[in-house]
């Protein structure tokens, strides 16, 4: 796991540290070292770019599957990521340099899609005892990775954004080589070949059909934006609606595939069971990021033993928390081996603490008014309970998904599971329809307690979903 492990802390480091500064960068005045790009345009492009990557994941997952295999996927990918950001670290590069460093790292992302998690399955997937462990420690790393903002945020105000962006792109790169230099030794054969070969006389075919298809679809949305039709915004949110039903439109292609076999579409079946369950708590999610945001800087007091916070500093909090939780999550299941709980019974407790997370913060809310300001004791205990939460969610829905995957679509399955993420945006903003001023209470009760129930449903359940994902594992 060492070389998975790196890669991922580097890929985390690299992610979080570009969006962190990437927008200050485009909006921040020419004087001052940015491009002065108005803030409107430069959130509509960095929505755009996300949106983007969504479409692009699924683009490299088939690439993974059906060209190139995970490994050779993820290393080109990796490369070419590093060597884009790279790109934003020339001096006086412009708004060109910025779109060129996008369009690479679209392309990266159409390279690798979510190789990374496919190859870790694929590599545990004769060892289920380890494999939840194996995907916590990615789930370590990664969140190890998000503490880059507060790195290259510093780098980038004492001596440049372009300074940031290569602290970025060299962490990225360092952090690959012991994937690149020990993959032979640590993987064997797993995921030197596709899952599912294009045969190698309609190879060409198939890849000038994609490139024409690319190229159309670029062109059009260049000619709509060009006379009006379609802008940033527009586009962001046309994205995002269809990412809502991507992943379930995308399970019915798969199931009716004459590759998938009928053990395949019964998990399939089950699968969509954690997909809706990480959906809701995606959702969960989004309130932290949005109406609880607005609370923290409205409603708490920002004085923690004498100490003055800031509404974006509790947004570090989750991360800490999830290195701690997946920490001790990874060694539990290590140590316990065989006789840990099954990955259904670990999600579904998971979910139910998701659920908790609002319903404990209908107590500030009942206790106080909105003129006094409450404790960041509340909004910490919020955390503490969603990201233990995540910690038994995250990895566990990653080592299912590679479990459940038909051999045929081994990586775009782990990709339709991280498009749940968008799902639960979508979820969050239908909800956000039902919020009113006051009535918060009534609010956090109905998303809690949906979610409470959805969990304890799984758990309840437990032993009869994993018999049908794994009949020889199912256990409480």
């Amino acid at each position: 796991m060492t070389a998975l492990s790196s890669a991922a802390l580097g890929n985390g480091f690299a992610g979080y540290g570009v969006s962190s500064i990437l927008i200050l960068y485009l909006y921040e005045s020419v004087a001052k070292g940015g491009l002065g790009v108005d803030k409107i345009l430069s959130a509509q492009i960095l929505s755009v770019y996300s949106s983007l990557g969504f479409i692009a994941g699924i683009i490299g997952s088939n690439v993974a599957d059906r060209l190139i295999g995970t490994r050779l996927a993820y290393r080109l990918g990796m490369i070419t990521k590093g060597l884009a950001i790279a790109l934003l670290a020339i001096p006086h590069g412009g708004m060109p340099i910025v779109v060129i460093s996008i369009i690479a790292q679209l392309f990266a992302a159409g390279i690798m899609g979510q190789s990374l998690n496919a190859l870790t399955g694929a590599l545990y997937a004769d060892e289920p005892t380890k494999r939840d462990s194996a995907f916590a420690l990615l789930y370590i790393m990664n969140n190890i990775g998000a503490a880059a903002p507060i790195i290259t945020g510093t780098i980038a105000l004492q001596f440049g954004y372009n300074i940031g962006f290569l602290l970025s792109a060299v962490v990225l790169l360092v952090t690959i080589l012991p994937y690149l230099l020990l993959s032979q030794k640590a993987f064997g054969g797993v995921g030197l070949t596709p899952a599912d070969p294009i045969p190698a006389a309609r190879r060409k075919q198939v890849l000038r059909i994609g490139a024409g298809t690319l190229i159309g679809v670029g062109l059009l949305l260049g000619g709509l934006f060009a006379i009006g039709v379609l802008n940033a915004t527009r586009l962001s949110n046309v994205i995002g609606t269809v990412s809502i039903f991507l992943p379930f439109l995308y399970l019915i292609y798969m199931a009716h595939s004459p590759k998938t076999t009928a053990t395949d579409v019964r998990k399939l079946k089950v699968f969509i069971t954690f997909l809706v369950a990480n959906s809701v708590c995606m959702m969960v999610w989004n309130q932290s990021t949005g109406i609880l945001s607005l609370y923290a800087a409205d409603q708490v007091n920002l004085n923690l033993f004498g100490l003055t916070l800031t509404p974006a500093s509790f947004q570090t909090v989750p991360a800490i928390l999830a290195i701690v939780y997946g920490a001790i999550t990874s060694l539990l299941w290590a140590k316990l081996g065989t006789r840990q709980p099954n990955s259904t019974l670990k999600f579904g407790l998971g979910t139910m603490l998701w659920g908790a997370g609002p319903l404990f913060m209908m107590i500030p809310l009942s206790l106080f008014p909105s003129t006094v300001k409450v404790s960041p004791l509340w909004l910490i205990g919020f955390y503490a309970l969603i990201i233990l939460g995540e910690a038994l969610t995250s990895p566990i829905g990653y080592s299912v998904t590679t479990t459940i995957a038909p051999l045929a679509f081994a990586t775009q399955l782990v990709t339709v599971y991280s498009l749940s993420q968008s799902v639960g945006a979508g979820l969050s903003t239908l909800a956000a329809n039902f919020y009113t001023a006051g009535h918060e209470v009534r609010y956090f009760l109905i998303i809690g307690g949906i979610t409470v129930i959805y969990g304890l449903v799984m758990v309840v359940l437990n032993r009869r979903i994993e018999h049908a994902i794994q009949p020889s594992e199912a256990k409480a």
